[in-house]
């Protein structure tokens, strides 16, 4: 086997280059490292073509500008607007980067090509994650509704990215518990919206809304959410539509206290939220416009048989048309055959990606 794409780290640097030859060896220490999904050169899936929504040089700035956050901040440090001063036009210089990447390839679908990526193994590494994936998917989401301005982008994108910002003034001890949180730990964890806040309100280039992002991302529309108890419309529309991704994102992903769920179940909850949690309408926006399943994602079908994500439905964004390489019975197809799952209603995705065989 040889990789179809590179595998990089969390700094962005390439760990394993695009088409080198996969031993069983390097097998054993890719799964040592966590990373459960691989890119394989394949004849039968060469004309599908996978492509980043942002590109490397965009990446890097962003992991870089965000990892300057935890070189300058800790719970130790007190806040103070001097603190994030040089800071500022990094991020406002990478969400410029990230808008017009974006821009470029507007038509596409919002989907997101990190299974190539080291999984996060600490909480700097789980907070650039998070940010990261949470800005492509505001920035991309509002480009595709048109009605904004370059200012406003930059607004939602900032707010998007920084969200979570606070969360270096919180000890990590409490962070990375794996077991149920006191009442009191909890309130300690909820105060990383308003450090956040307080971290970005006065700082020179940085939107006042995309600090009340900050603020108000825990927000929750029946005033269960938290620094606040806001409900309704006293939350802006840009924390409203930010608290979806993150809570989407964090679902997905691994946390020390939880494994991840699959995407369609990650969905499921946001809908069974709707209207009580979530904005109703702000959830079918990502429903219709995210690809929860990304070109080139293996996955297991409800019949037995596996293969990979080879096409989108833009109609139906969360039943993607799955190219058939095996068969239920374990036999690889040298002529595979592919299923729309969204006219076969009765078949469903079960599992996503193949853990690595050692």
């Amino acid at each position: 086997m040889r990789l179809g794409k590179a595998i990089f780290n969390n700094d962005g640097q390439v760990l394993v280059g695009y088409r080198v030859e996969l031993t069983s060896t390097m097998l054993k220490k890719l799964s040592g490292l966590g990373i459960d999904h691989l890119y394989i050169e394949d004849p039968r899936t060469d004309d599908i073509h996978i492509e980043d929504p942002i590109q490397e040089e965009t990446r890097l700035l962003l992991r870089s500008s965000l990892g300057k956050v935890f070189e300058r901040f800790s719970p130790t440090v007190k806040l103070g607007t001097d603190n994030l001063l040089p800071l500022s036009k990094l991020f406002l210089e990478a969400m410029s980067r990230v808008i017009h990447d974006l821009q470029y390839r507007r038509k596409d679908a919002v989907m997101l090509t990190t299974l190539n990526t080291m999984p996060a193994a600490n909480m700097e590494q789980h907070f650039c994650q998070n940010a990261m994936n949470v800005c492509i998917y505001a920035t991309k989401l509002a480009i595709q509704q048109g009605t904004y301005t370059y200012d406003d982008l930059m607004t939602i994108g900032l707010g998007a990215l920084l969200h979570d910002v606070g969360s270096v003034q919180i000890p990590l001890q409490l962070l990375q518990k794996q077991a149920r949180l006191t009442p009191n730990e909890f309130l300690e964890i909820q105060k990383h919206a308003l450090y956040g806040f307080q971290m970005l309100k006065d700082e020179a280039g940085i939107p006042l809304l995309s600090a009340r992002c900050a603020l108000q991302h825990h927000e929750r529309l029946d005033g269960s959410g938290y620094p606040f108890n806001l409900k309704g419309d006293q939350i802006h529309p840009y924390a409203r539509l930010i608290g979806i991704l993150d809570s989407y994102d964090a679902m997905v992903h691994t946390r020390n206290y939880r494994k991840a769920i699959p995407p369609h179940h990650a969905l499921e909850v946001l809908y069974a939220n709707a209207g009580k949690l979530y904005d109703i309408d702000m959830v079918k926006l990502f429903r219709n416009n995210v690809a929860i399943y990304p070109l080139g994602l293996g996955v297991s079908l409800s019949t037995g048989e596996s293969g990979i994500v080879s096409r989108l439905n833009t109609h139906s964004m969360q039943r993607p048309i799955v190219r058939i390489l095996r068969t239920a019975s374990g036999i690889e197809l040298k002529d595979p055959y592919e299923v729309d799952l969204s006219r076969t209603l009765n078949v469903m995705i079960e599992e996503i990606g193949e853990q690595l065989v050692v």
